[in-house]
């Protein structure tokens, strides 16, 4: 199961982010002894071209894959025991009458878990950016660093599965980015909802979640005045599509059909201010409303 509020959020993040694009399974079981696996993640058309916008959490979902999340680093025996979950999911998968895409197995750890990099075998990936390390061949595993990958925006939304530093410095990162930045209007959401299940009681809250809470204070005052914007100009525009159709009415009358009213609902702001400059020189509705 998931460990801390903050893998929780994590497995929220990549659920999100791949809505559309894989089939996504929350807890898949592992049967041998009621384990479970944090993601399970399969591509739904391997031939659909990866969203640019996904970085590197695109291509480590790019064909099937487990995902394992681990806010605080994991110890030896931990990432051991994740191999073996792994091998049993995979043993599992084998026996099923319709044969599924052999997943990968990608353990997502904030900080290097040192002990189990040695003592497992991994080692650094040729082909990648730091900070990814692959275990050997049979162990089907790759180990993503999160603290060590290189501080860009093709791999924000991973970094944003971090912790401490790491974790600060995405979220300013994704902070800086314009409000229709599709990270942005990922994350954000779900950052949010972190927040809310951080205890109110301070007494209550570890070091992670207060540092976590004055990290993301900004992000909420930005969200909440974007929130207000948006309502104040989606406001303007109502009132301007009913201004425009009782200016119609009064013009042409009757021909003012269901048809008409919903073309006005469905257009865009600039088509309404296009339509409104011709309300009194248009001679007929058809020149009006003509592209």
């Amino acid at each position: 199961m998931t460990r801390t509020r903050f893998d929780q959020a994590g497995k929220q993040l990549v659920r999100e982010a791949l809505d559309g694009h894989c089939i996504v399974e929350t807890d898949a079981e592992v049967p041998a002894d009621t384990r479970r696996i944090d993601l399970w993640v399969v591509p739904r058309d391997l031939s659909a071209p990866i969203p640019d916008d996904l970085g590197l959490l695109g291509r480590i979902t790019s064909r099937s894959a487990t995902l394992e999340f681990f806010h605080n680093t994991p110890s030896g025996d931990e990432l051991a025991a994740c191999l073996i979950k792994h091998g049993e999911f995979r043993h599992h998968l084998s026996r099923r009458k319709t044969l599924p895409p052999a997943p990968m197995q990608w353990v997502i750890s904030s900080g290097r878990p040192e002990a189990g990099i040695i003592g497992l075998g991994f080692r650094p990936m040729t082909a990648g950016s730091s900070g990814i390390y692959e275990s050997p061949p049979l162990q089907y595993t790759r180990l993503v660093v999160v603290n060590e990958l290189p501080v860009t925006r093709d791999t924000l939304l991973v970094r944003l599965l971090g912790a401490g530093s790491v974790l600060k410095q995405a979220i300013a990162e994704l902070q800086a980015l314009p409000p229709e930045a599709p990270e942005r209007r990922l994350a954000l959401p779900v950052l949010l909802r972190l927040r809310l299940t951080v205890p109110a009681e301070l007494a209550q809250q570890t070091s992670d979640d207060q540092e976590f809470l004055m990290n993301t204070q900004d992000i909420v005052e930005s969200w909440r005045r974007e929130a207000i914007q948006e309502g104040v100009k989606q406001g303007l525009e109502q009132g301007e599509r009913k201004l425009l159709l009782r200016q119609l009415r009064q013009r042409f009358g009757s021909e003012i059909s269901g048809e008409i009213e919903r073309r006005v609902a469905a257009a865009s702001a600039e088509q309404i201010d296009l339509w409104a400059e011709r309300i009194l020189s248009a001679a007929t509705m058809a020149e009006l409303l003509a592209d």
